[in-house]
């Protein structure tokens, strides 16, 4: 046996140690936001009200309807809901990565690494989510099968799914501004019309006054609880960026005093102008005859999965578990570009292998257990995550202007 194969089968195994202890310790310790979820399971089997201002910091926040789309799990003991939620979250990561690979190199062969060094790099978003029961997982797989029906030109099936995803977490609607810039009005009209629908699911248990009801309760809870989270540590969105720079917080960290309004207009310019530089970016698609990647939108697509972390009001570190497909593509670069033997013509690129190592320090070194909880905390105040997404976006942003991608 090559040495290789015995380095891979010993990383392989302290990895399965690693996994199998940490779901030991999750399982053990519980999955906060998922006894959220498993508590609105059970009011819809009940018919109880689900927004409730008594629940204190564990808040349900997601739309009526999907807590009547998790209400089967409602009729287990929450322990071993908290099994299946935990087996679900872990199958969806492999249906999500599957696709991703897919959207990357079609059925290539990954190189040696690919998947430990991607999932190395996301594996502060990715335990975060596993450690909290967060949904994130489900809302990616129910896009990626959307962008499959996209593919193969089944317009109406992908907003299905599509609809799905934001009826969970209304962070997926970044996706329609691209598909009606694309042209895609079938899906973008179907999307609309099944979230409609969807909105009215729960009236079957409730009655349309009391959908009516809970839909009020709902934005209620949305537009009380949110504004006070907006510059807190772990909100690593835009949002928190700048109002932790530029507004006085207790946080200390801010260069300017601006007001909440003029804040407000730079962060929404901000999000403009992002927005609008990822359709540069698709035109200049237009330019590259032999990309990198199998599917040429792959670029703008995991640009969309980074934005919907990064343009949500309350953009929780743990959501950057939308960045996977972003990383999977520049993991794949490097590996090609740098570690092949038969490089790219675009040669070996130690800017970007750089950056990525980059990325890697701010979000990955830097946490409790490396640096204590004082720097730590410096770190969050700093942002020092949101800067690392936008190492990401600037890698991904070099590889398509320098048309690789």
């Amino acid at each position: 046996m090559k040495k290789t194969n015995y380095v891979k089968i010993a990383i392989y195994v302290i990895l399965a140690i690693v996994v199998i202890g940490f779901f030991r310790n999750t399982l053990g310790r519980g999955m906060n936001d998922f006894d959220v979820v498993h508590r609105a399971a059970t009011r819809v089997l009940h018919t109880e009200n689900l927004y409730n201002f008594e629940d204190g910091h564990y808040l349900y926040k997601y739309s009526p309807f999907f807590a009547l789309l998790v209400a089967p799990i409602g009729l287990l003991p929450l322990s071993y809901a908290s099994l299946v939620w935990l087996l679900g979250m872990c199958v969806s990561l492999f249906f999500i990565m599957k696709m991703a690979k897919q959207m990357i190199m079609s059925d290539k062969p990954p190189p040696a690494f690919f998947y430990i060094l991607s999932l190395l790099l996301a594996s502060k978003f990715l335990a975060r989510e596993i450690r909290l029961g967060q949904t994130d997982f489900l809302i990616l797989l129910f896009i990626f099968i959307c962008l499959l029906f996209t593919e193969r030109g089944k317009e109406f099936l992908a907003g299905i799914f599509l609809a799905l995803s934001i009826l969970i977490k209304p962070t997926s609607l970044v996706f329609l501004p691209y598909f009606l810039y694309k042209k895609r009005f079938r899906l973008t009209a179907t999307t609309i019309l099944i979230s409609l629908v969807f909105l009215l699911a729960p009236s079957l248990v409730y009655g349309f006054s009391g959908n009516i009801n809970l839909l009020l309760g709902w934005k209620k809870i949305m537009s009380i609880s949110s504004p006070p989270l907006l510059a807190v540590d772990m909100n690593q969105s835009i949002f928190a960026l700048f109002h932790r720079l530029l507004t006085s917080t207790p946080y200390g960290v801010n260069i300017l005093n601006l007001s909440y309004t003029t804040v407000t207009a730079i962060i929404y310019t901000a999000i403009v102008g992002l927005f609008g530089f990822l359709l540069f970016l698709n035109k200049k698609s237009e330019t590259i005859e032999k990309p990198f990647v199998h599917s040429k939108e792959s670029i703008e697509y995991s640009l969309l999965f980074i934005f919907m972390a990064l343009f949500s009001p309350l953009g929780w570190f743990q959501n950057y578990s939308s960045s996977i497909l972003a990383i999977m593509i520049l993991v794949y670069y490097v590996l090609e570009t740098n570690f092949s033997k038969i490089p790219p013509k675009a040669g070996k690129d130690k800017f970007i292998t750089f950056m990525l190592v980059l990325f890697f320090i701010l979000v990955d070194i830097i946490n409790f257990e490396t640096v204590g909880r004082r720097l730590n905390d410096l770190s969050l105040y700093l942002s020092f995550i949101t800067w690392g997404i936008l190492i990401l976006i600037a890698c991904l942003s070099k590889l398509r202007l320098s048309r690789i991608a």
